[in-house]
């Protein structure tokens, strides 16, 4: 058997250090070797290396790589930090976004069809045609995880249900699902649910808020945009992607999400990054959740701001999709 050469072997962290030095990369040394053990080069440097890389009249890396002028290690270590920061901040509004949908659904539904295993039957689910498969998928999945939890040992809601009462009510399932599998649950939803369940975020938000000329209402269609969006961000917080750049593509609805945030004056792209996220997150959080995302946000880019350089401060800014008067807006 021949072996195949290895074309990324195995590197020491001095040997990481002299590839960095060599690329052009200030101040390589003591603290760099502790960040490089603690954190790994490629979560570091390969995943954040991409602000401070010089680039050719086409705007593209060249190649091989060549870190910018005055470029230190510290300030891509601080692009690490913010984002593993930001990553905290965001977890917050999005699980109590997620909090809310489930109990949300559980509520409509259970309502709606309130008896035992009644999301386990497909005539309690959209009877779109092209929805079948998804129906199906849907229901699978939810059968899946009382399996699965029922089986497991120790103690746990779902094994407590079934055990004691020999089924398990939708309130106490939807604790055990994962966010998309919410996001299914709701998309798969008979419209009329789907409808009084927008109803009910509409209602937060007026509680809330205080939407001088806005008539919008949140309609499914939103709440299918804001899902999608949150999804993305969902997984990416929780497994500790790079976030702060996150863009998603072909984003529904935005501009329904805009309205219902009472945002209409606001220039979005039209592909959501954080502030698009953010903007979401105002349409269907209540104020004081909406209020600490925004003052947590404002205070992480205040606090990391010295720690860059102008022209990359400001290119954080960019790839965040915060407008320069971002404060203003939100």
């Amino acid at each position: 058997m021949t072996n195949k050469r290895n074309s990324k072997p195995f590197k020491t962290l001095n040997k990481q250090l002299s590839i960095l030095r060599d690329r052009g990369l200030n101040d390589a040394r003591n603290k760099a070797k502790r960040s490089l053990e603690q954190i790994g080069y490629y979560s570091l440097i390969n995943g954040y290396k991409w602000m401070f890389l010089a680039r050719d009249s086409n705007g593209h890396p060249i190649h091989p790589e060549v870190f910018k002028k005055d470029t230190t290690f510290e300030e891509i270590k601080s692009l690490y930090d913010f984002d593993f920061d930001l990553r905290s901040i965001l977890y917050r509004a999005l699980l109590k976004y997620e909090n809310m949908l489930g109990a949300e659904i559980a509520y409509r539904f259970s309502e709606k069809y309130p008896e035992e295993h009644s999301y386990l039957a497909m005539d309690n689910f959209s009877r779109d045609p092209d929805k079948v498969s998804s129906v199906v998928g849907t229901i699978s999945s939810l059968s899946s995880t009382i399996q699965a939890y029922s089986s497991r040992k120790g103690d746990n809601a779902i094994k407590h249900y079934v055990n004691s009462h020999g089924y398990v009510p939708l309130w106490v399932l939807v604790n055990f699902l994962t966010f998309g599998e919410l996001n299914y649950l709701y998309a798969n939803c008979t419209p009329d649910v789907q409808n009084i369940i927008a109803k009910d975020f509409h209602h937060t938000k007026l509680v809330s808020y205080t939407y001088k000329g806005c008539k919008a209402s949140i309609t499914p269609d939103v709440i299918k945009g804001i899902n999608q969006m949150v999804n993305i961000f969902r997984n990416a917080v929780a497994h500790s992607e790079i976030t702060y750049s996150k863009v998603v593509f072909k984003t529904p609805h935005l501009r329904e999400i805009k309205t219902a945030a009472g945002m209409n004056n606001v220039m979005m792209n039209s592909q959501a990054g954080i502030f698009e996220l953010i903007i979401a997150m105002k349409a269907v959080l209540p104020k004081k959740n909406y209020k600490r995302l925004v003052k947590d946000l404002e205070s992480l880019l205040a606090d990391y701001k010295p720690e860059f350089t102008a022209v990359n401060y400001l290119t954080l800014l960019q790839d965040m999709h915060l407008p320069d008067n971002y404060e203003q807006i939100l």
